[in-house]
């Protein structure tokens, strides 16, 4: 094959994957939507710059059926300014459980 004709052939293929990307990337481009897992937020008190304090978070308590997808804790941008306003003697941290779907 001439080197002109790869290169053409080349170029073809790298704007098809690159309008195939951006049709695909802000629709997902999947068989079926997956449904909204259930999402439940909750704030763990912690005291003394997170020092002190014990937080307990039951999963079952929100996922009582499925479980739990996933969990996150962590500082959001209200517990940071929470833990700001108190001079860092409240600072909670931000738990989001994500349930599972059930097909």
């Amino acid at each position: 094959m001439p080197p002109q004709t790869v290169r053409l052939v080349a170029r073809k293929f790298s704007g098809v994957c690159l309008a195939l990307s951006l049709v695909c990337a802000p629709l997902g481009c999947t068989a079926t939507p997956p449904a909204a897992a259930p999402r439940h937020d909750h704030w763990i008190p912690g005291y003394v710059f997170g020092i002190w304090g014990k937080g307990e978070l039951d999963v079952r308590d929100d996922c009582p059926r499925a479980g739990a997808a996933s969990v996150r804790i962590g500082a959001t941008w209200s517990t940071l300014l929470v833990s700001l306003v108190t001079l860092g003697m409240y600072t909670p941290r931000e738990a989001t459980v994500r349930c599972r779907v059930r097909p």
